[in-house]
């Protein structure tokens, strides 16, 4: 190449050189913000972040919680599935092995762990920060599904939920009055009281999406067929709404009532899912999905999905990824299967599977939830009183789960001393 052609892609215009950029995966970007100070300052700039974010494919993402029940140890991993339908695990530095998954929204996680702060993490960037969890007026545990993690586009804003339990113990008629806000860039965290006590045990099982800046959840309500209403909690004015859920005949001869229902985001719409079980195997039987019509003021419940099941069973709440349904068996693997109409039956010879979650005990170690590889920067919020930081190098490599590998590996030494002793005996 001559020496005037290297220079003929900086004299494009900026504008150009951003309907080209905003195109790139952020891998490539993030090697791109080295080329020049241009492309670096294009990169950069939030704006660009939220056209890249409006361009980029959003892919689904399993998060395998800690666990060695197993016999084996098995930390925090997450596995992301591209185009094909290819898992690739991310074994970076800001998943450490205890974390949990209380949310996903623009490219950023939000994890728990034990440790008295809470982390806002970015995969694609490996970039994170530390939030001090905020100050419990009772004398309750926590848990991770208590918190939930949120963008409001109106403001601008990303939010973290906590529902703080009330005096009572998290059993099943648990509860909720009061919910812990806090803004990334804020100095502390805010109260915001419900009118009336919410199930805490509706938040836990069925999940939280959020879905056009606001967050969506489930709560009893005995007055519905399906015993359960949906709250709304828009992110800009922090006002709670209860919207009531279609009245359904659920009745049917060889299925009883739903036992287990789930709140998921379907097309961008709000979903809500049912499942029933089969009376005479008591094996999973029915899917019903029903979508939430905001488009007019009379907000509408309209039946997407009924679904046939088999034997396998959904991968809830987070479950179904534009055109395919994930599901799990009971040996372990996770499968997909391609939606043919709005009322189907799984067929088993039509199943892709996706991996195996062997050795970890089981599917409740699995949480799912829509990921996009972004840009967005953390740095703009990391001067907030709020933010802390870690006392110890972040990482796989913690004292703890050394002293556990060590621990692991004694008892191995004495299963197999045992079983040498034993085949001695048997000579």
């Amino acid at each position: 190449m001559k020496p005037t052609k290297k220079k003929r892609l900086t004299w494009l215009p900026q504008d150009i050189i951003e309907l080209i950029l905003v195109r790139l995966p952020v891998s490539n970007l993030l090697r791109c913000r080295v080329v020049c100070k241009q492309w670096d300052g294009i990169i950069r700039d939030p704006q660009f972040t939220m056209a890249h974010l409006r361009h980029a494919q959003h892919r689904p993402l399993l998060f395998f919680q800690q666990d060695g029940s197993s016999g084996k140890l098995c930390p925090s991993e997450a596995v992301l599935f591209d185009e094909a339908w290819s898992p690739s695990k991310w074994d970076v530095p800001v998943v450490e092995p205890d974390d949990f998954l209380c949310g996903s929204c623009n490219g950023l996680l939000c994890l728990y762990s034990s440790k008295s702060t809470i982390k806002i993490a970015n995969l694609a960037t490996g970039e994170c920060m530390h939030l001090a969890k905020p100050v419990k007026m009772y004398s309750t545990g926590d848990h991770p599904s208590f918190y939930s993690f949120g963008f409001s586009p109106a403001t601008n804003e990303y939010k973290v939920l906590h529902f703080l339990p009330g005096n009572e113990h998290h059993h099943v008629g648990g509860s909720f009055s009061v919910i812990q806000v806090y803004t990334l860039g804020d100095e502390q965290w805010r109260v915001v009281r419900t009118e009336q006590a919410l199930s805490l045990y509706c938040v836990k099982q069925s999940g939280v999406v959020n879905v056009d800046g606001a967050m969506y959840w489930l709560t009893h309500d005995k007055e519905s067929s399906w015993r359960r209403a949906v709250v709304s909690f828009d992110l800009r004015d922090e006002c709670l709404k209860l919207i009531r859920l279609p009245e359904v005949d659920f009745a049917d001869p060889a299925f009883g009532n739903p036992f287990l229902h789930w709140i998921t985001e379907i097309d961008s719409k709000v979903s809500v899912a049912a499942v029933q079980v089969r009376r005479d195997t008591g094996l999973t039987g029915k899917l019903h999905i029903w979508s939430l019509d905001n488009k007019t003021e009379q907000s509408s419940w309209i039946q997407t999905y009924s679904i046939e099941l088999s034997t396998l069973k959904v991968l809830g709440p987070h479950f179904i990824y534009g055109d395919k349904i994930i599901m799990h068996s009971v040996n372990g693997g996770i499968y997909c299967h391609e939606f043919t109409s709005q009322r189907f039956t799984i067929d088993v010879t039509k199943l892709v599977k996706l991996l195996l979650f062997s050795p970890r005990c089981g599917y409740r170690s699995i949480q799912s939830c829509m990921y996009v590889k972004s840009l967005v920067r953390l740095d703009a919020y990391k001067k907030a009183g709020i933010v802390r930081t870690p006392k110890r190098k972040e990482g796989w490599k913690l004292k703890k789960w050394e002293a556990w590998e060590h621990d692991r590996s004694e008892i191995e030494e004495l299963w197999r001393s045992a079983h040498r002793i034993q085949q001695r005996m048997h000579v």
